[in-house]
């Protein structure tokens, strides 16, 4: 449980921190292609089933430096498991 919890909340970290890293890169020359935005999803659409109408739709937008941020906690998530649970 402790692992699940850690793993989440290095996610958390990193699309947030890469988020902000990503909004401060866009306007700096060089380094641009780090705020580069992408939106995955679908947008929404209506069931009308007479009684109700049900609209459903998902859209996740990332940049690249939040998709950078995340390989890294992957990555480094093994080490700081056993450092902060142990074992």
């Amino acid at each position: 449980m402790k692992k699940g919890l850690l793993m989440f909340t290095l996610i958390m970290i990193s699309v947030f921190l890469g988020n902000f890293i990503g909004e401060l890169a866009a306007g700096l020359p060089g380094i641009e292609w780090l705020g580069k935005e992408y939106t995955i999803g679908f947008s929404t659409f209506d069931l009308d089933l007479q009684l109700f109408v049900l609209t459903l739709g998902l859209q996740i937008k990332v940049c690249i430096c939040e998709i950078i941020f995340i390989l890294i906690s992957l990555l480094c998530y093994n080490k700081l498991a056993k450092l902060v649970i142990g074992g």
